[in-house]
């Protein structure tokens, strides 16, 4: 069953087609969407926001709309992709074989009974950050736990 926006938006996209980017923010929510077979309601009720609104910022291949990051977010889950996939973000390549443990994330580990991997202190160590990498027990301890309840929030 087609809704209204969806058939309004087959009409425009040909002629929208020839002058939309590739790397913008409508066309990838689109195609990824489209690529999922989801429909624009489907999409707007899991991600809590209105069908019209959703409709609007695919169709706003200038970037006049601002989404807020946790609408982004929601979207990105609704659609079952990552927000670097949907805003096609760079993204880091791991390094190849070991990366060197730093004390700090040695003690971490000790002060975590065992609950840690070598491959999550691998994982840990590799990580790039914006900033400085965490230097103490306790920022790694941070660090952790928020990587830990975001990735726990993803999977269910």
């Amino acid at each position: 069953m087609t809704d209204d926006f969806d058939t309004l938006a087959g009409m425009s996209e040909t002629a929208n087609q020839a002058n939309q980017p590739e790397n913008n923010l409508a066309s990838r929510l689109r195609k990824i969407r489209d690529d999922r077979g989801l429909s624009l309601d489907e999409v707007a009720v899991k991600a809590g926001i209105s069908k019209t609104y959703l409709w609007e910022l695919e169709r706003d291949t200038d970037g006049l709309k601002k989404p807020s990051a946790d609408v982004l977010l929601r979207i990105a889950k609704a659609l079952s992709t990552t927000l670097a996939e949907l805003l096609a973000l760079a993204t880091v390549k791991a390094p190849d074989g070991p990366v060197e443990i730093p004390p700090s994330l040695n003690e971490f580990r000790d002060r975590m009974g065992g609950q840690l991997t070598a491959q999550d202190l691998q994982e840990l160590a590799a990580t790039k950050f914006r900033g400085a990498q965490p230097q103490t027990v306790d920022e790694w301890h941070q660090l952790y736990f928020v990587l830990m309840n975001t990735t726990r929030r993803r999977s269910t």
